[in-house]
């Protein structure tokens, strides 16, 4: 269908290696994994996906740009994307025990997943190195931005999936109270954390 499909080699193996290393994005579905399952966490994944492929599409037609002509637009996002993350960090760090199961506690919607890409500075300049592989190869093909479209959702649910089950699999382990506390403190930390690295 596509000619040169070859030439997304280099996107395809930095986007899955991007997609698929310790992240926020990462770090809360693994605590989701662990504390709803991995079908109630099936919203969440499909967010991230299809905030990933909204990202390429506006950083093709114009975030690049924008943000090379007003520098301060990282900077928002920066600051919106910090409070978003310490924000999640801290309420999953405080949450109850998995047992507990509270009305108010529910995993992460397909919107909010979706949103939150965008106030992810780092997805954003992930995305930003990412569009400049995909332009490279469309100057051979041009038709190759609909193959890219097309093998993003698959590759981004093989990269993130894992992560999961992770915490899926740990789930009989964190029955007890004390190992709870552990793990949700751990996670929300590291969540929470992830910010800092957003100003480096």
């Amino acid at each position: 269908m596509f000619e040169h499909i070859e030439l997304l080699l280099p996107f395809i193996t930095a986007a899955y290696t991007m997609w698929a290393t310790p992240g926020p994005n990462n770090m809360m579905l693994t605590y989701s994994g662990a504390r709803f399952g991995f079908k109630a966490t099936l919203p969440h994944i499909f967010g991230i996906e299809f905030g990933g492929i909204l990202l390429i599409v506006f950083a093709i037609i114009g975030l690049e740009p924008l943000i090379e002509k007003w520098p301060q637009t990282l900077l928002v996002l920066k600051i919106i994307g910090s409070s978003w993350l310490v924000l999640i960090g801290w309420k999953m760090a405080r949450a109850s025990q998995i047992s507990e199961k509270p009305e108010n506690q529910k995993p992460m919607s397909f919107i909010a997943a979706t949103l939150f890409q965008f106030v992810n500075p780092k997805a954003v300049v992930a995305t930003l190195a990412l569009v400049s592989l995909i332009l490279v190869a469309m100057e051979t093909e041009p038709t190759l931005l609909w193959a890219v479209l097309l093998i993003t959702p698959l590759l981004g649910f093989i990269a993130v999936t894992p992560w999961v089950f992770a915490g899926q699999s740990i789930r009989r382990f964190l029955s007890t109270p004390f190992r709870w506390t552990i793990f949700s403190w751990v996670t929300g930390g590291l969540t929470a954390g992830c910010a800092l690295f957003l100003w480096i």
